[in-house]
């Protein structure tokens, strides 16, 4: 069940995004990696190890990744596993006998990843951890983490929620995706942002980042609590779910929604008024820092052992510039 619940989790991120409790997050460290290994210095063949490859998200970190590695001289060799941890390790040896020169995962499974991690590393292969953390048991054979910081994302959530209910305060809801540590550190961080604000969280609730699922949830809060004030929903596509039916009860001024992601269906909702805010993850620079790790670890250059993709705060008042990625 436990890897099941993990499966879920990855699936439907990236958005955004997601793990379990055993998983830690390298980005906690400012420790720099040895790419130093066995595989040859100058083999400009990465592989690729993705969840999925038919979601926006993912599909705007592999063009980035795609153009420039291009850029660079190298070559990337995609692995689409479809959500099936299975295959994923299967590809994983794959990618072992063609002997790339580096290797780029998204995670399913994060504990079962684990061999196929250790596998590369014992070939002297680098490995980055792409958006999604992995099981501690991988920490020594991981050369770089490339993704969000979910504690400063979520407490940037939390300060658009005090933001948007001012200095009354008031009572909001959580809506999370698959538990995992993603999701746990996304609600710990929207809580420290709520901090000294006269802000209560009444409930949280996962919809296993379904936003069929967002909105039933909160058509169920929304008749729980009458005088609701707010909800964090943590990707944006399950917010439109919580929107919509905070629409349909007619309380759209009456209940703040902070998403997260940044999409182009947030956008809108920003301009519309539906959304109070969302927050925003940079997906171009994480596939740029991604390709810039891999080749850095390629030649044998030492790399961080973590990096956190850029976040911020997005409301109407600042729409101007800004443009979605998906």
């Amino acid at each position: 069940m436990k890897k099941i619940t993990s499966v879920v989790a990855s699936v439907l991120l990236v958005a955004l995004l997601l793990t379990g409790c055993g998983t830690s997050n390298p980005a906690n460290t400012a420790n720099q990696a040895n790419s130093s290994g066995n595989s040859q210095a100058g083999n400009k063949k990465i592989g690729a190890l993705w969840s999925t490859t038919s979601i926006p998200p993912v599909q705007v970190i592999i063009n980035k990744a795609e153009q420039d590695a291009k850029t660079a001289g190298a070559e990337i060799v995609n692995m689409d596993a479809q959500f099936d941890p299975f295959t994923q390790a299967t590809q994983a040896k794959n990618l072992l006998s063609q002997r790339v020169g580096a290797v780029l995962v998204n995670v399913i499974d994060p504990e079962g990843i684990v061999p196929s991690l250790k596998q590369f590393h014992d070939a002297g292969i680098p490995v980055i951890i792409g958006t999604l953390p992995v099981s501690k048991q991988a920490d020594p054979y991981i050369t770089s983490f490339v993704g969000p910081d979910n504690i400063a994302a979520g407490k940037l959530a939390g300060e658009l929620m005090a933001e948007a209910l001012g200095s009354a305060g008031g009572n909001v809801v959580i809506i999370e995706g698959a538990p995992g540590i993603t999701v746990q550190d996304r609600t710990a961080g929207f809580k420290e942002g709520l901090q000294g604000k006269n802000i209560n969280v009444l409930n949280i609730q996962t919809s296993q980042w379904d936003r069929a699922k967002a909105l039933s949830i909160m058509q169920d809060f929304l008749s729980k609590y009458p005088d609701l004030n707010g909800v964090f929903v943590h990707n944006d596509d399950m917010a439109m779910g919580a929107i919509q039916a905070i629409k349909q009860a007619g309380k759209t001024d009456q209940v703040k929604v902070i998403g997260f992601g940044g999409t182009k269906e947030a956008v809108k909702a920003l301009e519309q008024g539906d959304m109070y805010g969302t927050v925003t993850e940079d997906l171009v620079w994480t596939a740029q820092k991604e390709i810039e790790v891999a080749l850095a670890a390629i030649e044998k250059k030492p790399v961080e052992k973590a990096i956190y993709v850029p976040t911020g705060k997005l409301t109407r008042a600042n729409l101007a510039g800004y443009t979605p990625t998906y």
